[in-house]
């Protein structure tokens, strides 16, 4: 596969982001933790880092409005660069612990802004045909990198220290600056909605009613996060020690085994993508279910081995879903819309976590753990079923050229 040097230089982009973002979240979880002995102090990490990427979501398109798009990636690369910086001058001179989190909301907040960019440069440079296969390199490298990232992460805390690994972030984010500046996006602001930022906001839902199906897919992916959190760090512990009667050894089986399924999943896209783009919709509803079905075989099952097997299985299901998902949003949506709508997608999406994970926490406090499991399995095929009965209803296009803009 031969692709042209924005899309590689995106990729480079991406992965040196995330793994930066990875590696300073790693450090500053463990220097709050090991400084406050607090697990509510460290979680508030998560916490702030989730709700930034919220709030630029939902200002995205406000932002468009007044910086050009390609000023804004490059703008964006230096104001993480400064952040991670001031960061490391806070954390080696013991400062405010407010400081500390005032720094992280900020990084936060400019990392969820390269997410709806990147969609409009995978727009602008890649055809309907491509985007399949251009998207599973995209995240299988990336999760290859984020599953080897927290790895090394710990192994370079524990090594050289903590600070190292801030100084490695910086590295990367400037390894992410010089990408960017070989991308080439369409440097224009986006069009004004109106003064007042509010109506700017509401106009992004708006323009929603036009593409249904889109609005429905966004309303499926929420509910989907809203059940998802049972694959958190605490809930999987409690599984595996609980249900299945196995220590923490096997708690980094089954994330690790997760982890190999979702890179497994990429690989299929990448070598089977003109498969995958036929009926795209249908597929999606296929995947979501057959996913419904190994959860529920899973949450019932006692046997380690065949625990491991199913969460291999539940990875590449997942991936191929959300590729195939992913591809068919980028394609369906106009350049012209691409931002706003991939930012109102995105807070939603973060928004439905901050719940589920309230809520998952909630419910495990009374019921048996692997309930939780079946409970998720049975709602997501309930889902894959009414999805498929409102396309069939509506009698909407399933074919090929259904997503080609």
């Amino acid at each position: 596969m031969f692709y042209n040097l924005s899309f590689y230089s995106l990729l480079v982009t991406q992965l040196a982001t995330n793994l930066a973002f990875s590696f300073y979240t790693m450090a500053i979880t463990y220097y709050v933790y090991t400084l406050t002995n607090s697990v509510f102090f460290s979680s508030l990490i998560t916490f702030i880092s989730v709700g930034s990427k919220i709030l630029s979501g939902l200002s995205i398109s406000i932002i468009t409005e007044k910086i050009k798009v390609k000023n804004l990636l490059l703008f964006n690369a230096v104001f993480q660069i400064l952040c991670m910086i001031i960061l490391l001058i806070s954390i080696n001179n013991n400062v405010n612990m407010i400081i500390v989190y005032i720094i992280i909301m900020f990084l936060s907040f400019s990392n969820g802004i390269f997410t709806p960019l990147k969609s409009r440069i995978l727009k602008e440079n890649l055809d309907s045909n491509e985007m399949a296969k251009g998207l599973s390199l995209i995240t299988s490298l990336d999760q290859i990198l984020l599953f080897s990232g927290w790895i090394l992460g710990a192994w370079i805390i524990s090594l050289i220290g903590n600070n190292n690994l801030l100084l490695l972030s910086l590295i990367l984010l400037s390894l992410a600056f010089i990408a960017i500046i070989n991308i080439k996006i369409k440097n224009e602001k986006e069009e004004l909605q109106g003064k007042n930022p509010i109506i700017t906001i509401m106009n992004s839902f708006s323009v929603l009613k036009g593409i249904p199906v889109i609005r429905v897919l966004i309303i499926i992916e929420c509910l989907e996060v809203l059940m998802g959190s049972i694959w958190i760090g605490s809930v999987t512990l409690k599984f595996v020690q609980v249900h299945l009667k196995h220590d923490v050894t096997w708690w980094g089986y089954v994330n690790a085994s997760y982890y190999l399924g979702t890179i497994l999943g990429a690989f299929i896209v990448m070598k089977y993508a003109e498969f995958f783009n036929k009926r795209p919709i249908q597929k999606i509803t296929i995947f979501m279910f057959i996913y419904g079905i190994l959860l529920i075989l899973y949450s019932f099952n006692i046997i380690d081995v065949i625990a491991l097997v199913l969460v291999v299985l539940i990875g590449p299901v997942l991936q191929i879903k959300d590729i195939i998902q992913e591809t068919y949003f980028i394609n369906k949506i106009n350049e012209k819309d691409m931002i706003k709508i991939t930012g109102l997608k995105n807070s939603l999406v973060q928004l439905s976590f901050l719940f589920s994970i309230l809520l998952v926490g909630y419910i495990t406090e009374y019921i048996a753990i692997q309930y939780i499991y079946t409970i998720s399995g049975v709602l997501t095929c309930l889902i894959a079923i009414m999805f498929s009965r409102y396309m069939y209803t509506k009698n909407i296009n399933l074919e090929k050229s259904d997503i080609k803009t």
